[in-house]
């Protein structure tokens, strides 16, 4: 009998208070709800230049290729010598830009690929707002936005040791 009462007073409840793990719950659980509720996670695949042909298997027609250099924007495109060159002056160069791969998209509606060649120095912000120029075209009618793919197709490279010389935009 003695050994059967020892046994029942090792096994007394023991409290376990869990106030302050459910206050936790009751602040931490709804903001997780509504962080989630209007967190857009957005992820761009690029693809690094190769001079492989594409895998519809023919190359893209326009073989657009944009260089971003520290003082300009040159743009080349199949079927034009020169470089048409986009001065940077700080913001209205990518309006140019917008409106230069508007007229291309227009005459190459088929043409979706379009590589991106920088500079070392060039920084990262200028380098996604060039990608989402030349990726969408924004525009709003009667207050509802709209967007037109332009070239969704982005590779990106370093660019070449020389530079060509092109005609400016304004």
């Amino acid at each position: 009998m003695r050994v059967h009462r020892r046994l029942l007073n090792r096994r007394t409840a023991s409290n376990v208070d869990v106030t302050a793990f459910l206050s936790l719950m009751v602040i931490l659980v709804p903001f997780l709800l509504i962080s989630a509720l209007f967190s857009r996670i957005t992820i761009l695949e690029l693809q690094g230049v190769s001079d492989e042909v594409g895998e519809s298997g023919s190359q893209d027609p326009l073989q657009l290729k944009v260089v971003v250099r520290e003082h300009a924007i040159e743009v080349h495109y199949r079927g034009r010598q020169t470089a048409q060159r986009i001065r940077r002056t700080g913001g209205s160069e990518l309006i140019s830009l917008s409106e230069l791969m508007m007229d291309l998209k227009l005459r190459h509606p088929k043409s979706t690929q379009a590589t991106i060649l920088l500079e070392p120095q060039i920084p990262y912000g200028e380098l996604v707002q060039v990608i989402d120029t030349m990726r969408l075209k924004q525009y709003g009618r009667d207050r509802t936005p709209e967007k037109k793919a332009l070239f969704p197709g982005i590779s990106l490279a370093e660019t070449p040791a020389t530079s060509s010389r092109g005609r400016e935009l304004e």
